[in-house]
Formats: C-alpha cells, structure tokens, sequence
C-alpha cells in the first residue's frame, strides 16, 4: 500500500534494517513493467472474481501450489491469467495475503517484511537475488515470463542457483523451454477462445494507409466497429491517427505507443470511448492491455527487436513471430461477435497453422550486466546456469574493461565498483554520478534519467531554444528542466519527495514542442530514485546551463569517460559509427555517448551514436602517454630500429613520436636484442645475411617436414630464439649490422641427414600422372598430401593409392573455390559431394591454390627487402624470413592520427 510519511531508505534495503520474512512464508511476483505491478496488486486484492482460468483449472491450479513443486501456465487473452495469482498465493502462504509492491516509484519501507505477497520489477528482483534477500525459502512467481529482457534472464538464472520453487505465467509461448529450464512438475494451458466466435482472418499484400482506404473506413463508420491498428514504430502510430481523424470526422482516432501517458486509453480500457473507433498503436503494448469494445485487429508484419550478434544487440526488422500474430489477433479472435483480422504483409501466411514458438532472449547482448553481477555475488558466469549461452568473447572483453576502469578485480567488485552498482542506474551514469562534484549531479542525473534526445521528442519537434549545441545530454537537460519550471513543483508521491507536473500543462508543453510527455515523467521518476540512492535531498528546482557549467560537464565526460568514443565517425576499433541524424552533435570530431546498433534495409550492422562532443583541448589534456617501446620498422631504412612513444585516449593513438636508435637505452637492453631477432628471423632486418638465410630457412623447414618431426624443429619462433641467443653480447644497432649472423644448415641438422630426407619424392604417380606431394607434421606426426584435381578424385579407386613410408591425405584442388582436404579417399569423395556452405561451416575447406606444382625459385637479383606486399608469403602459404615492410613513412619521424587517416583514404581510394 502507500506509505503515510517520507522514509529516507535506500530502495534495496539492507539485511540489519529489514530482517527476516513473514513465517507463514513468502511469495516474490515478478513483473516485467511498473504498470503490471500495479495491475498484479489490483488482482491479488480482489475476490470472488470468474474467470475461464478459474471454472477451467481452479482445482488444478490450488493443488499444483499447495504440492511445493513449480508449475507453468500458458493462458491466452482474457482466461485471467494475472488473477490466478491470488488463489495460488493464499494456498503458499495462508488466506491472509498481505501484499505491496516495490519498484523505482514505490519503496521498501519498515513494513515490507510483514508482505507475504511481495511484487517487484525485474530490476529489483535482480538486486535482492544479488543481497541474497531472495532465498529458496521464497516462492518466485514470474508474471508476463514471455516478455524477455536481460534482467528477467538474469532473474531466471541467480533464481535456479539460490535454489527457488518457480511458478511462471505466460501469454501465448511455446512452454516447452521453460518447463525444461524452470524444472516445472507441469504446465497449464488455457484459453478463452470460442469457436462459435472465432474470427474472419485475412492476410492482404498492402500498407496500414493503404488499406485504410475511403472504402474500409466507410465499413468501419457504418457498422460502428471498434478498431486496434498495430505497427511497429511511433511516428506510424501517430500518422495513423492524424491522417484518418483529418479525413473522416465520424471516427474517433487515438494512437498509443511507449512515450504516450497509459491515461490517454483509460476510456478504451473502461469501455467508455465511442464508436466507431480506430486506436493505432505499437506491440508493446498489445499483450497487457485490455481493450473494450474491440472487433478489428489490423496487423501490419513488421517489428523492431533487438538480435544479439557477435556480443552486440543489433535493432533488427523481421517479419512478426508467430508469437505475436497469436497475441494480436487474440484480441478478438474466438472472443466477440462478427470479429476481423487483417494480417498486412508480403509473405503468405497460414493463420490456421501457426503455433507458439519459443522467445526471443536477450541476456546475450549484455555481458557487461552479467560482469556486473557475477562480481557482486562472486561466482564466475559459467557456474550460472544461463537461459541462453552466453558470447564468451563478448564477456571476456566486458570483464577486461570493468578489471581496466578499476570496478573489478579478482573477480570481485571493487570498492569503487560496489559504489557504482548500488546505484539505480546503468554503470556509465553511475560512474558520474559517483565521481561528480556536488553542484554537477543535478545535471548527471536528469541526463541519466532521459533514455535519449531521439526517443524524447517526436519526428515533428521544436526544440531550438533549449539547444546546447554540441550536447543532445543538455539539450535534454534543458528540455526537463523547463518542464518543471514552468508545469511542476516539488511534491511527493507515496510519501517519497518527487517532481510532480500539472497534467494538462504539461500536456499542452510538450505538444508545443513535439516532447513526449511520458519521458518527463518517467525522467521524474528515475531522478528521485538517484537521490534517495545517494541520499541527498531532491532539489525543488535545477541550475541554468552557462558557459561554466557547459565547460565543467565536458571535463568531467573528458576525465572520467564512461561512455562509448567515436571520433571523426570511426571507433578505436576501426568501425565507423554515424552521429544520428536527430542528434545536436556535429558529424566531425570527438563525440561521446552510447553506441547503438541497428540492421540496415541490406541486413548490415550499422552503429549509430548521440550524445556530447567533447573539444579536442579536453581529449588532449586527459590523453595518456604509453611507456616508450622499442620496434623494428623497415620503412626507416636509415634507422629501423626506433624508439616510439603513443599519445592515447580511450583506445584512441591520437600522435605517435618516434626516434632512431644506435646505442641500446639503459634498460631496454633485452627489448631492443629481441626487436632484432624477430626482424631476422621474419627476414625484414637491413643485414646482409637476410637474403642468405632465407635459402637455409626454406630448406631446413622442408627437411622438418619429410622428417616427420623427427629433426630440430625450424620455425620463425625458433629462429627468433637462436638469434636471440647470438645477439646477447650485442649492445647498439652498428654491431648488430657488423655482426656475421648467416645460418650454418649443419649446426640444425648434419648434411648426409638433410639429403636423405631430401631425396623423398616430390611427387607421386598414379594412373600414369603425376602429382605433387607436401609433406606436414600434425600432432607431431608426419604425413605427407598428394593434391589432385577434383575430376582426377572420381576416377581413383583404393587399389590405385600407392604405398608410402607415411599415411597419404589428399587435398583436392576444386579450381576457383576452396580445396577440400580429407584423410583418405572415401573421405575425399564424401566431402566434395556435400554443399560448399556445410562445409564451410564446419571447418573442412582449404585456401589451397590449384598449383600444379611447387613455385620455382625467383631468380635474379633484388634490391633491398622484398616489399611488405610479399613479406612472410612462400609458395607453400607460410611465413618465410627475407621479407620486408613498410616504405618511408610519409611525414618524417613523427605522424600524426590525421594524417595516418588521410594516407588510409588515399590507398582506399587507389584500390578502389
């Protein structure tokens, strides 16, 4: 219930202020949206109430919750699925249920503990299973279990691993995953469809205004129909609305998507709004929301979901699952009179056949949660039993980066860490929040309270006076903070201090400026969550934005960056990144905020970015200077040996400084040696011995290889390390140049030893024609390769493969496409049968060439190194020492990040 006075608690309550639970027991519901909390209450609270879930499986219901065992139930639209709740509660924990919800706008206070029916978010679910006040002494209920999320997923898992009794609730899903992964003793399903009722469907190849015509909505008028039009987008519900109220004065039009107040649809939710009717609305939310008086669900076969690619979520439109075509068109499908379903897509789609699928999970694409939260609770993420597999480079990477920004180490959050989780909002806010000088934090904490500038405002806005150019962070800044000068005033809610707005006023600010209104609301009500979590007083009014504080809030992005880095529309990674086209930024320069992905119409990942540019003095001023390191570059013929110093920031090399070197530093003695002795052995070093060597290199790794892994190993690495031993005593680069470092071939392997293993064939006859042969050592084992062609492979038979001193594998030339390699000549057949793409997939194809034979030796004489062009490639595929590398680098010693970008443009656009 609400709570009389103020209480200045933290919103996750610590064990020594709320201890224990009620002993009859305690039930933990689970909604994935402050508005289900509210509505799960509602239902808990009432009695007596009929619902086809209760006449159908009331019995089954009360003896699955009374058996201890966790059950499921799939229920469609209108069994009461969120009223079973009440009875399996009374028959857990007795038939006095005493229940309260806990959420961003409704807190825990002194009475919680004496809840035995406890209904939180996700979010705060996530918390206390972290807190551990969430044991396998609870019963959790998952309402909406479908609707996934990250922190549902998470939920699931730190569930399974406290050991808790599960008992879920869902809409129309394949229930088959959950039952296996929640351990359900059984599942329930029910539906509330008639078929005396059930529905015209129609699948028509047009788009929502198309099929909208003069025609259609003269039906709509004329039988007085009550329409829901679903579309995946908020400026397509809006266009919807406007363009059938401005042509037909005889329909009431309303839209709803995720910015909009839920209040705009109470008359619809009540049955009170007039017909006919037309409500264009998104899929969110269409699952939850009970509309009155409808006939006529109109779909269009579009969504927007985010699909988890390579660690990243990636906003991707797809056609509609069948999931949700299910939960649309029940709405009205088996449930009123006259009822009609248009399905508006392209593909053919078979109404009658479709059937539940499993979900979408999204726990993948967010490993830095799952960092996050391992660390707190100190398990590792492979010890939790995950709903779906989690990208282990994904996670790796986000690990390296919490360990690197000083929030974890050993696997466990640090003390800064700790201070940064604890609060309710996403890890890069929470860093400022953390690190902000006190008069900042008004300012972090309304930017961390607005998702962002693009989903504020609408497509139409106008929003020129509030514009910080250069910030979409300010802008949004300035945008609440008029909001609350010139709508709202201090006030508290539920007895907690919060910014509470006039409603009409506001309603009529934001449509003068094309605001979303929900956002300012919602910004309310995360903004009193960050001061009760940081326990300071929420101001009645915020500070105008001057140059100063502008100034100010750069630095601190500057200093502390917790964001995401793009400058000149390309990431440290080298992937280029577009500023928004809503966004206030400009497209050149250094812009910080959060990288978004989406697919664009090709199907291509594409990253998009807003937030705040940062000037470049700042990015300079808090850039970093690597420890100076000492390389080997063949491009300064000169001085190849260098000693080089970066300038950083944030992955970012924005100079590099470098300088020739004779005289090894004090020091860097052993560096400079091993700098050498790679370059020999890769065979780009300027010494006279390189071209020499490169001979006695090729040929001690043939005999290598016709050994079978029987003589001295020769490869670049070991090579590394004899010249590494050769070059101890050697302490500046002119000894090095002065110094006789020719291979001796005996010293590897004796001369009678090299020309015995020599002297195998080359080639091998078989049916008249010969075929090359190369020999390998695999898992320190020899084998040798015979490469044929693949119309010679249908021809041979096993009585034709000639006997060997070692086991004959085959390589396949297939012309233009990869070569297949196989162990025997069966092998060999069946693979070559199979598609290019099975194969491909698992690992079996080649990049052999179809040469017929070895490539000869080029003969002549070269000038200097080879190029980099030709470095480290022989005839057989492998590096090989004589190599070069780069040409004079262009800009003398030093170079800076332009021009290295420029230079970059230049060659693309020479290749291209």
């Amino acid at each position: 219930g609400s709570v009389s006075a103020m209480v200045q608690v933290p919103t996750i309550p610590p064990h020594e202020r709320y201890p224990g639970r009620p002993k009859s027991g305690r039930i933990i519901v689970i909604a994935p949206t402050r508005a289900a909390c509210e509505t799960i209450e509602i239902g808990v609270r009432l009695e007596g109430v009929d619902t086809v879930l209760q006449r159908e499986h009331g019995d089954d219901i009360r003896r699955l919750a009374a058996s201890g065992r966790g059950f499921g139930i799939v229920a469609g639209t209108g069994t009461g699925k969120t009223l079973a709740i009440r009875p399996i509660a009374q028959e857990i924990v007795g038939t006095s249920l005493r229940t309260g919800v806990i959420n961003r706008e409704r807190e825990a206070t002194p009475e919680t503990p004496t809840w035995n029916v406890v209904i939180v978010t996700t979010g705060i679910a996530r918390r206390w299973y972290q807190d551990a006040l969430i044991t396998a002494e609870d019963t959790v209920v998952v309402d909406e279990i479908h609707q996934t999320s990250a922190e549902l997923e998470l939920c699931l898992a730190l569930g399974k691993r406290a050991g808790c009794r599960f008992i879920w609730l869902s809409a129309t899903v394949d229930p088959r995953f959950y039952s296996e992964y929640l351990e359900s003793a059984e599942v329930i399903e029910s539906s509330a469809f008639d078929p005396a009722r059930a529905a015209t469907v129609k699948v028509v190849d047009a788009k929502p205004l198309q099929f909208l015509n003069e025609r259609y909505i003269r039906k709509v008028v004329k039988q007085k129909r009550g329409v829901a039009v679903f579309v995946p987008t908020r400026a397509a519900t809006e266009e919807i609305a406007s363009t059938v109220g401005e042509q037909w004065e005889g329909i009431s039009t309303t839209f709803y998507h995720g910015g909009e107040p839920i209040v705009k649809l109470r008359p619809y939710l009540e049955g009170d709004a007039p017909h006919p009717y037309l409500l264009s609305m998104t899929a969110a939310g269409q699952s939850a929301l009970n509309i009155q008086g409808l006939d006529t669900v109109i779909i269009e076969d579009a969504q927007f979901t985010t699909v988890v690619r390579r660690g990243k979520g990636v906003l991707t439109r797809l056609p509609l699952g069948a999931n949700e075509i299910l939960q649309m068109a029940g709405r009205v499908h088996g449930r009123v009179e006259g009822g009609e379903v248009y399905i508006l897509s392209e593909r053919q789609i078979e109404f009658e056949t479709l059937t539940p699928t499993e979900p979408n999970f999204q726990l993948a694409g967010d490993p830095e949660r799952v960092a996050m939260t391992c660390a707190d609770i100190g398990v590792r993420a492979d010890a939790l039993d995950l709903p779906v597999p989690l990208d282990r480079i994904a996670y790796r990477r986000a690990l390296e980066m919490l360990e690197t920004r000083g929030l974890i180490q050993g696997n466990r959050l640090t003390e800064y860490g700790r201070s940064v989780e604890v609060l309710p909002v996403d890890r890069p806010w929470g860093e400022l929040l953390v690190q902000a000088d006190e008069h900042l934090i008004p300012i972090v904490a309304i930017c961390a309270s607005i998702e962002s500038l693009h989903r504020m405002t609408r497509a139409d806005r106008y929003i020129q006076p509030y514009i910080v150019v250069g910030s979409d962070h300010l802008t949004a800044y300035n945008l609440y903070r008029d909001a609350l000068h010139k709508c709202g005033s201090l006030g508290a809610v539920y007895g907690l201090p919060r910014h509470v707005f006039e409603e009409a006023a506001l309603a009529e600010w934001g449509e003068e400026r094309g605001v979303l209104v929900r956002s300012v609301e919602d910004a309310a009500l995360a903004v009193a969550s960050m001061y009760r979590g940081l326990e300071l007083p929420l101001p009645a009014t915020l500070p105008g934005l001057n140059d100063r504080l502008i100034k100010e809030w750069q630095r601190l992005l500057a200093r502390v960056m917790p964001f995401d880095v793009v400058i000149d529309q390309e990431t440290s990674w080298g992937e280029e990144v577009r500023v928004s086209q809503t966004s206030v930024c400009g497209d050149w320069g250094v812009v910080t905020g959060e990288l978004r992905y989406f697919s664009d119409r090709f199907g291509r990942t594409r990253g998009s970015i807003e937030g705040t540019q940062i000037p470049h003095d700042l990015i300079w001023e808090y850039a970093t200077m690597s420890e100076a390191e000492l390389v080997y570059d063949p491009g300064q013929r000169r001085a190849p040996l260098r000693l080089r110093t970066t300038r950083t920031y944030h992955g970012f090399d924005l100079e590099s400084e470098e300088v020739g070197v004779d005289q090894f530093p004090a020091g860097m003695e052993e560096t400079a040696r091993a700098a050498l002795a790679e370059a020999m052995a890769a065979g780009s070093a300027y010494h006279r011995a390189s071209r020499e060597n490169r001979t006695v290199f090729r040929e001690l790794r043939e005999v290598y290889r016709r050994s079978g892994g029987q003589t001295r190993e020769m490869n670049e690495s070991a090579l590394a390390e004899h010249f590494r031993e050769r070059l101890a005593s050697v302490g500046s680069y002119s000894e090095f140049m002065d110094m006789d470092l020719t291979l001796d071939a005996n010293e590897w392997v004796p001369a009678e030893e090299r020309q015995r293993w020599m002297a195998l064939p080359s080639t091998v006859q078989i049916r008249g024609e010969e075929y090359p042969l190369d020999y390998h050592v695999e898992e320190e084992v020899g084998i040798v390769r015979a490469r044929i062609p693949e119309k010679a492979l249908w021809e041979l038979e096993e009585t034709d493969v000639p006997v060997l001193d070692r086991a004959l594998h085959w390589t396949v030339l297939r012309g233009k496409r990869e070569a297949i390699r196989a162990t025997s000549l069966e092998e060999a057949k069946e693979l070559a049968s199979r598609p290019r793409a099975e194969l491909r997939r698992e690992g079996r194809l080649s990049e052999e060439t179809p040469l017929r034979g070895k490539r000869p030796e080029r003969s002549g004489k070269r000038r200097g190194p080879p190029s980099a062009k030709g470095h480290g490639s022989g005839g057989d595929g492998e590096r090989r020492p004589g190599g070069g590398g780069r040409g004079p680098r262009k800009g003398g010693e030093s170079e800076s990040r332009g021009n290295r970008r420029r230079h970059r443009g230049r060659d693309k656009r020479k290749r291209g």
